[in-house]
């Protein structure tokens, strides 16, 4: 499917919208399925409307545009993945966090497009969730010198595996492409790479770089629950530090 044109907000009309206005639980739900469907690159505003039997201008009554109909469905796949303050220390709810945060993307993998690569996502990254980041941090020992760093560690890890993770395939020929891939994969030369060739039966569909189908064929749960571990690990040591490394 090739991707649609981009919508252009709509000015709104004098008064109030007629009888068949929708309520906005409706359009979010109707435009979740839709981006479930064809991703964002392919998402229309008229087809919302078109699903939902009313204009597009009805959608602008309660949104100013397409990108920031698509920050409210993501901050909705987000509901409930803010894990509560007070369970565990602050290890755990960072690691809560990361888990929730997959499972609710997992549900939905082409929010994963919106989080972290629009600037208007941030829309859908509530203020819940910076004020827990933050008290978590400072309970973990951050201080002036280094919180802006560690919490952007948090939120660019938490987004960034799960964004490539679940990678989109082709729109064009996508079967043809995979087959493609596989059949480089397994014609590395072992005597140009013996160490990759070695270990390829390890990375093989199951390596960022070196699979041909993305988290939501292979979901790739061992390698995500390693990389919790590991930046908790790493966060823990650059906190003790006190300060952020020297900018060179």
């Amino acid at each position: 499917m090739s991707p649609s044109a981009p919508d252009k907000p709509v000015r709104r009309p004098a008064g109030r919208p007629s009888s068949s206005a929708i309520t906005r639980e409706a359009l979010l739900e109707v435009a979740l399925n839709q981006l479930d469907r064809v991703g964002p690159h392919a998402f229309s505003v008229r087809d919302v409307a078109r699903s939902l039997g009313v204009y597009p201008s009805t959608i602008y009554w309660h949104v100013e545009s397409k990108e920031a109909l698509l920050a409210e469905v993501a901050g909705l796949v987000m509901t409930g993945a803010i894990p509560p303050r007070g369970s565990g220390d602050w290890k755990t709810w960072i690691r809560n966090l990361f888990k929730l945060y997959r499972k609710a993307v997992l549900k939905h993998p082409n929010v994963a497009q919106l989080v972290g690569a629009q600037l208007v996502s941030n829309a859908s990254l509530s203020l819940d969730l910076i004020e827990g980041v933050i008290g978590v941090l400072l309970e973990a020992g951050a201080t002036e010198e280094n919180l802006r760093e560690a919490y952007n560690c948090v939120i660019s890890s938490l987004a960034g595996f799960m964004t490539m993770e679940l990678a989109p395939m082709p729109v064009e020929n996508p079967e043809g492409w995979a087959t493609a891939l596989e059949g480089r994969v397994r014609a590395i030369d072992p005597l140009e790479h013996p160490t990759l060739t070695r270990h390829i039966h390890l990375l093989a569909n199951r390596a960022f770089i070196l699979r041909w189908q993305n988290g939501s064929q292979v979901p790739l749960t061992s390698s995500f629950n390693a990389h919790v571990e590991i930046f908790l690990a790493g966060l823990e040591v650059f906190l003790a530090r006190g300060k952020s490394p020297a900018v060179g």
